[in-house]
């Protein structure tokens, strides 16, 4: 595959599982793909606890500026479940 074309795809998955707003969708994408990309981190996530995964969900979806609809959201969840 080229990776140009599978970090497109990778984008695509993560924008898709961060809008579903559900952890187990983000673990999902991070297990296929880190093992697609041979991504350490994203290995790591995958293998995280269901916890770290919906702050790290929150977290991205707060940072990035194709989700800025879901930015409130984020932030409100942010500030009801304090690290």
């Amino acid at each position: 595959m080229d990776s140009e074309r599978s970090i497109s795809d990778y984008n695509q998955a993560l924008v898709s599982a961060l809008r579903s707003r559900d952890p187990e969708r983000l673990r999902a994408v991070a297990a296929e793909w880190g093992r697609r990309l041979g991504n350490r981190g994203l290995q790591q996530l995958a293998r995280a606890s269901r916890d770290i995964i919906e702050r790290r969900m929150w977290l991205m979806i707060r940072d990035r500026p194709d989700l800025a609809d879901l930015h409130d959201e984020a932030e409100r969840w942010l500030r009801e479940h304090p690290a």
